[in-house]
């Protein structure tokens, strides 16, 4: 079925899906959650073909939080679901008033390649259990994982309900061209920008959930050995690629060497003395990505800074953990969000000076900061801004199925996750029901002397109101 006859056959199903009980919601959900099981090892290949990444990796990051999503959401969808009833002023008596959860309609959501599974289906199972019909359009990078989530979705959903379309640019491109009612990107700040202006012409409401350069501040007072082993994890996990991945560290001069000795000692540890040939190290989607990594390095090493570790693609798509010291803004590095495995640090002798070294990027999708002091915390919340934030740990926050995710500014637009998924796709469709007229028509013209009286003594009652 091509694109046009595929929207217009989910155009036909918008009001009737809108229309589907909760129950019925449920129950795909749980489907799905059945298939999740079923096809655990075929996930698990899929994902290792497309990316070569550990099937235990897989099964934490890809499959695990889907999971966990979906129990959430049908424990609490009933609830979510129901209308949600205000207080009426006095000059309203008579009628009742509300919030009803409606489904924004048709919507089309477009997902990455990092993490090809879970940032698919999260998205458009969101929109499902707001009763939306929904076009998934997966990255063309990933061609095994697509086959399988096709594979999933088309044997709990009809097409009218859920499908997908595969293909690049192209089919992006005519998707944007349908009016939908909502479109759903997860991806770059700059293609964010591409869809933002494409859904503008249909007026289409858009969520964006983008990236940036998420800073990681190291206070003095910390453990460095046990920090670096949550830094190095948040940084290899799928080498790097990961939108809220610790994209640069912020330290003083005194704690740079144990931060470098911290890196190599997880590498180790985690991969073997040779990384790049463990089967628990994930590759680089492309060889194209990867060779843009080696040329953020050439780049940065031209101007100044030092490879500590790594820095070479060994193999196919295979990129060295990889440590930069003495890298400066004027770096590539430092100019663009990394998205591999590279981790560049950065001496700042305060936490003052770390603020404002921070503050002089847009704001992060995410930002952590390791400290035992309650100030320093304090400061950091107080004086930055990011879609979210982990204290003492890094990328929890995202793996919290009831906590909010979503950027600030330039990271993304909108957000999701738990019940912040259901509103974000849903139509929150204010209600006055007036079931009795008990006086309102009164002020109605004609103003007489006695309603302009009334109306300002209403005024006088509302500004002494506290």
């Amino acid at each position: 079925m091509n694109i046009p006859e595929l929207f217009s056959l989910q155009l036909k199903n918008k009001f009737p899906q809108k229309n589907k009980s909760v129950g019925y919601r449920v129950d795909k959900l749980l489907k799905v959650r059945e298939l999740l099981t079923k096809y655990d090892e075929d996930i698990c290949e899929a994902l290792n073909k497309d990316l070569g990444k550990a099937f235990s990796e897989t099964r934490l990051t890809e499959i695990l939080p889907t999971i966990g999503m979906i129990n959430y959401a049908c424990k609490k969808l009933h609830k979510w679901s129901k209308d949600k009833y205000f207080s009426t002023p006095v000059v309203f008596k008579g009628a009742s008033s509300y919030i009803r959860y409606e489904a924004k309609g048709n919507v089309l959501v477009i997902s990455p390649w990092n993490y090809p599974f879970q940032l698919a289906l999260y998205p458009v199972l969101s929109s499902f259990m707001a009763a939306n019909t929904t076009i998934l359009k997966p990255s063309e990078f990933t061609p095994y994982t697509n086959t399988i989530l096709e594979k999933i979705i088309t044997e709990v959903f009809d097409q009218d309900e859920v499908a997908v379309v595969h293909g690049g640019i192209q089919e992006s491109n005519e998707l944007l061209d349908h009016p939908f009612d909502h479109v759903f990107f997860t991806g770059s700040t700059e293609v964010g920008k591409i869809i933002m202006n494409k859904a503008s012409n249909h007026l289409a409401s858009v969520g964006l959930e983008l990236g940036g350069k998420s800073p990681v501040f190291i206070d003095e007072n910390v453990n460095l050995k046990e920090v670096m082993k949550k830094i190095s994890w948040g940084k290899l996990v799928n080498a790097g690629q990961t939108c809220v991945a610790p994209d640069y560290v912020i330290t003083t001069s005194k704690n740079i060497a144990g931060v470098v000795s911290g890196f190599k000692e997880y590498v180790q540890n985690a991969y073997g003395k040779n990384p790049v040939q463990s089967e628990d190290y994930c590759h680089i989607i492309t060889n194209r990505h990867a060779l843009r990594l080696k040329e953020l390095v050439d780049d940065a090493v031209s101007k100044g800074a030092k490879v500590e570790c790594g820095g070479q693609i060994v193999g196919e798509r295979v990129f060295e953990p990889t440590v930069l010291t003495g890298v400066t803004k004027e770096m590539k590095v430092m100019q663009e969000e990394i998205f591999g495995p590279i981790l560049p640090l950065v001496e700042k002798e305060s936490i003052e000076e770390a603020i404002s070294f921070i503050n002089s990027y847009d704001n992060a999708l995410c930002s952590y900061v390791f400290t035992k002091n309650e100030l320093v915390e304090k400061k950091f919340m107080n004086e930055t801004i990011s879609g979210g934030v982990t204290i003492n740990d890094v990328l929890t926050n995202v793996a919290n199925a009831k906590l909010p995710f979503g950027g600030a500014g330039k990271s993304g637009i909108g957000r999701y996750h738990g019940h912040e998924g259901f509103l974000e796709f849903s139509n929150m469709r204010s209600v006055m029901n007036k079931k009795m007229d008990l006086g309102t028509s009164y002020f109605y013209p004609p103003y007489t002397l006695k309603k302009s009286q009334h109306i300002v003594s209403l005024l006088q009652k509302l500004r002494s109101f506290l």
